[in-house]
């Protein structure tokens, strides 16, 4: 939905919404580094920094009059998506950190899992950078944007396998990391197939942000 067709309260309350998850994120991110939890802090700086590339221009638009939009609402977009296929990545050693198992103690599985994380992220991450994905044209390419999200969607299901395999032995908070990790491409799929043609549904992306906040929550 266009920043300028939806009503004052609405555009006034989302951008309080993404300015104070904006706020925590960071805030949670330099806290966890302070308690010498590097990557689990680093994956939430990611998190946070990489959405304040698309959420700052929105809230800027929300409010104001944001010049160059279709462009610099583009590049939030692109930049975010690089960041979240990092952020995946992450939460596979963030998890060990919270959990304190070293590398040493690696399975088979996990393995395997880093492995294919880590090649289906660098597909995901050349796939956005193609310029048919056309990021800055103020409109985007549908068939572009459900490409360069099916490795991250097999990165989601290879992320939730995982933590399910892991919260056999691991503590309560892995298995909620899988509810959550399921809860938000649940919410991020349909905003991807048909958010063009019905922007309402553009909205999931604020449930969406709540599972990462909860995410956040766990590792503080």
């Amino acid at each position: 939905m266009e920043s300028k067709t939806k009503p004052l309260g609405m555009r006034i309350g989302e951008s309080v919404f993404s300015l104070g998850y904006l706020v925590f994120a960071w805030t949670a991110g330099i806290i966890l580094l302070l308690r010498g939890c590097t990557v689990s802090g680093i994956m939430i700086l990611v998190l946070g920094g990489g959405d304040s590339f698309h959420l700052v221009p929105r809230i800027v638009d929300n409010l104001f009059s944001l010049k160059r939009r279709s462009f610099l609402l583009g590049l939030g977009n692109l930049i975010s998506s690089i960041t979240m296929t990092v952020f995946y990545i992450l939460l596979f050693f963030a998890v060990f950190e919270m959990c304190s198992v070293k590398g040493t103690d690696y399975t088979g599985f996990d393995k395997f899992v880093i492995v294919s994380l880590s090649v289906l992220g660098a597909v995901r991450i050349v796939l956005c950078l193609i310029p048919s994905n056309n990021w800055f044209d103020g409109k985007g390419n549908a068939k572009w944007s459900v490409i360069r999200n099916v490795p991250f969607a097999v990165m989601g299901l290879f992320a939730v396998a995982w933590l399910i395999y892991k919260s056999i032995t691991m503590s309560w908070k892995v298995t909620l990391l899988a509810v959550l990790v399921v809860l938000s491409f649940g919410f991020y799929i349909p905003v991807v197939l048909f958010a063009r043609k019905r922007p309402m549904l553009g909205m999931l992306m604020i449930p969406k942000t709540i599972c990462y906040i909860v995410m956040i929550c766990v590792f503080l």
